[in-house]
C-alpha cells in the first residue's frame, strides 16, 4: 500500500487483526463477515467485548481510591 492512499482510520482497521492473539484473535476470527467494517466499529465492538462499561466503572473506582503510605515512591506502591 502506497502512502497516501488509505486514511490512518482504514490503516489501523486493517493491522489491528496482526495486534491480536488467542481468545482475542480467535474472537475476531469467528465475527460475522461483514459485522464490522470500519475501524470506529471495530474499536466499539471491541472494547464492549473486552472492557465493558462495568469494568472500566470499576477499575476507574479502583485508580480513585488508591492511598499511598506514607514514605513510600508510588513505584513501591505500585508494585506492591
Amino acid at each position: 500500500m502506497k502512502q497516501g492512499e488509505a486514511t490512518t482510520e482504514q490503516m489501523m482497521f486493517r493491522c489491528f487483526p496482526f495486534a491480536l492473539k488467542g481468545v482475542a484473535k480467535d474472537w475476531l476470527h469467528y465475527l460475522p463477515a461483514g459485522s464490522v467494517t470500519n475501524w470506529t466499529e471495530m474499536k466499539k465492538t471491541f472494547l464492549e467485548k473486552y472492557y465493558p462499561a462495568s469494568r472500566a466503572s470499576y477499575l476507574k473506582k479502583q485508580i480513585s481510591n488508591i492511598e499511598q503510605e506514607d514514605m513510600k515512591s508510588l513505584y513501591e506502591y505500585w508494585e506492591s
